[in-house]
């Protein structure tokens, strides 16, 4: 019975093998027909799910190239989630993990994939409301995301081409709104730091402006509480700050 147990155990083994490898031996209890026809729908799903995450970047490939990828990764990498988000996030990672060489080719790609990901994985997700405590504290109404690319990869669509790429460095801020639509904002340096620090924690007004003052140098009092203000309005109009008297003193 243990030897019945081991060669069933080595025969699926076996398949498994050369699901990932068909140039491997087929497993002679099985029909190379029908173990092609299994493989081809399981790598048409892997291949239909990343597709489906990442369609800019597989529209600014070339297309042959990008099917290469899909089927290293199909073979390589040890995937063992049925759902689109985690393998789409796990192709993500192969690559990057691996420091594959197609990002050396191409160096905007690992941030077009982040981004790529990043919008069904706030599209998904699951936000908690966030509990407001003292009402003198500057505290985010939502989570957000902070990100510094060096490309300004949330502008490209499927329509983008390899021509149209210019290194443009830049911070960005993403998130989604109490409709559910994931946004995009482009921030000023000193605006990323400003939230994600927020975004880290609520804070008083004086921590702001300390904060403020260690990041630019040679500011007055006056020109401190003017970039108070601005981040006051600027987060007040993409509804990401609770409005209360404190900020109401501001305008």
């Amino acid at each position: 019975m243990n030897t019945d147990r081991i060669s069933f155990q080595q025969a699926q083994q076996q398949f498994c093998t050369w699901i990932r490898e068909p140039h491997s031996k087929v497993p002679q209890t099985l029909s190379l027909e029908r173990m092609q026809v299994y493989r081809d729908l399981l790598l048409n799903n892997v291949c239909s799910f990343i597709d489906l995450v990442y369609p800019v970047a597989r529209s600014m490939l070339p297309e042959q190239q990008w099917q290469t990828l899909l089927e290293e990764f199909f073979q390589k990498s040890k995937c063992q989630s049925p759902f689109y988000n985690d393998i789409s996030l796990q192709f993500r990672e192969y690559l990057t993990d691996h420091q594959h060489p197609i990002l050396h080719q191409y160096p905007w790609l690992a941030e077009l994939l982040q981004f790529e990901w990043l919008e069904l994985y706030l599209d998904t997700l699951e936000i908690e409301d966030k509990i407001y405590t003292q009402t003198d504290l500057w505290q985010l109404r939502t989570q957000v995301w902070v990100l510094v690319y060096q490309y300004p990869v949330y502008h490209w669509t499927i329509n983008t081409t390899l021509a149209q790429v210019e290194h443009v460095p830049s911070a960005i801020m993403v998130w989604r709104n109490e409709d559910d639509q994931v946004c995009v904002e482009q921030l000023s340096p000193l605006l990323a730091l400003l939230i994600e620090q927020l975004n880290q924690k609520a804070m008083l007004e004086l921590e702001l402006s300390n904060l403020i003052q260690s990041a630019v140098a040679n500011l007055s009092a006056a020109e401190i509480q003017t970039q108070i203000k601005n981040l006051s309005k600027f987060l007040i109009k993409l509804q990401l700050l609770r409005q209360s008297q404190l900020f109401k003193s501001l305008k």
